[in-house]
């Protein structure tokens, strides 16, 4: 469709098949694969970040004292581990992307993730449990599914926004009001934003972040 041709969602679903889903197993990105990472925060979410205004976003200068790319690039996208030895996730990973850890599906709170692994086949929705219309600003669905033949129990995500609008939203939440819910207003709704940390080698990185209804 015309939505998935934007360049920035055309950036997004160049990531999708850079990791491997095992939350167990060491993502060793390639070269290429790196440098699609790495466009990422620059190209888009930054200044997605910084245009947010009606968000009062950093209103707290002591929240950052780095460029916003490269705070960006860490708590996103430092890999770290979530379950044995190995760094097999990241934040970006867990929450856009999806992982399988112990026979359930974690994290996986994207929809144009949702909609790829659908039309190949490797994901089968089981319906939805709640669901709240932003009008022009989208939709948000909490539901059930199947990825890969493991669980997703219950999980929510955004649909039909944008990737650098969810980043931004996630973003500022984590860096004002991390490990609680945060709420902002999409099209006069008000809407519930959770966060949660993942400390690692004295970082505090994003562990996962998706809308909570």
């Amino acid at each position: 469709s015309s939505a998935l041709s934007v360049p920035t969602i055309v950036a997004f679903r160049a990531l999708l098949d850079n990791y491997n889903p095992d939350v167990k197993t060491r993502d060793a990105l390639k070269k290429a694969e790196a440098q699609e990472e790495q466009a990422i925060p620059s190209k888009a979410m930054g200044r997605q970040i910084q245009d947010h205004s009606e968000l009062h976003v950093f209103a707290d200068a002591s929240k950052i004292r780095r460029p916003l790319k490269d705070v960006l690039k860490e708590i996103w996208f430092t890999m770290y581990t979530r379950a044995g030895r190995n760094e097999g996730s990241s934040g970006f990973e867990h929450s856009f992307v999806g992982e399988l850890k112990d026979g359930k599906v974690s994290g996986f709170h994207n929809w144009i993730q949702f909609g790829h692994e659908e039309k190949d086949g490797d994901l089968d929705y089981k319906g939805f449990m709640q669901y709240v219309n932003l009008g022009n600003k989208g939709q948000i669905i909490k539901g059930r599914f199947t990825w890969l033949n493991d669980l997703k129990p219950v999980g929510s995500l955004f649909v039909g926004t944008s990737p650098e609008i969810e980043m931004a939203l996630y973003t500022v939440c984590f860096l004002i009001k991390p490990d609680q819910q945060c709420q902002v207003k999409l099209n006069k709704k008000k809407v519930k934003i959770q966060t949660w940390t993942h400390n690692y080698k004295g970082k505090k990185l994003i562990g996962s972040a998706y809308p909570d209804i």
